[in-house]
């Protein structure tokens, strides 16, 4: 059970709504900063703010790959309770009624967004079976094209326009020297072409 200190800086924490989407976004997988700032749109600096006050309070940890690139993943689940006691004076043990409705206010927040959460878990679980599919049939109809899953990202990483080789380890969370022998595979195939040090799909009408 938390202490009252622990108490209000756990509150504090789950207080930003950043924070939170960060911590909903690691349950689903382990993410690095790129993909997190990617993913919920903010600048790398404010997410890497925000994975040190998790990482502070032991809610998130992380492990390093082979590009020595970290890898967060959440280290504990959330599980909140909150009980209030009559003493025997018949007063009521809880926290200042100001204090004490934030508190109640806040976790009925919680609670609505883990329902909010559940329900999207169980759309994307249908969605997520969708791009297994389309996955599969591309990769049968792009037969000698397609080796696997990571020739698809590559593709999918340069399908918005020209992308910076440097950039695209992040982008595909490939190791350079596999996306450089994948890059060039690709190119002798036809289906990107290199313009200096950037890539792009070789089908102009692809963006």
């Amino acid at each position: 059970m938390l202490e009252h200190d622990d108490l209000a800086r756990f509150l504090d924490l789950l207080g930003n709504r950043n924070r939170r989407r960060i911590l909903d976004l690691l349950r689903d997988k382990p993410c690095y900063v790129t993909e997190i700032s990617d993913r919920l749109v903010l600048s790398p600096k404010v997410v890497i703010e925000h994975l040190a006050l998790l990482e502070r309070e032991a809610m998130i940890g992380f492990s390093l790959d082979e590009r020595r690139r970290k890898y967060y993943f959440l280290y504990q689940e959330l599980d909140v309770s909150i009980a209030v006691r009559t003493t025997s004076g018949g007063r009521a043990a809880v926290s200042p009624p100001g204090r004490a409705s934030r508190i109640v206010r806040w976790l009925g927040q919680l609670r609505s967004l883990i329902e909010t959460r559940e329900g999207l878990l169980e759309h994307l679980e249908g969605v997520d079976r969708e791009i297994d599919r389309a996955v599969t049939e591309l990769i049968k109809s792009g037969e000698g094209v397609f080796e696997n899953e990571a020739d698809i990202d590559i593709l999918l990483a340069l399908s918005p326009g020209a992308q910076a080789v440097d950039a695209l380890p992040d982008l595909t969370g490939l190791a350079a020297d596999e996306l450089t022998d994948r890059l060039a595979r690709l190119e002798r195939l036809g289906v990107v072409r290199a313009e200096g040090s950037n890539y792009r799909l070789s089908d102009t009408n692809a963006e």
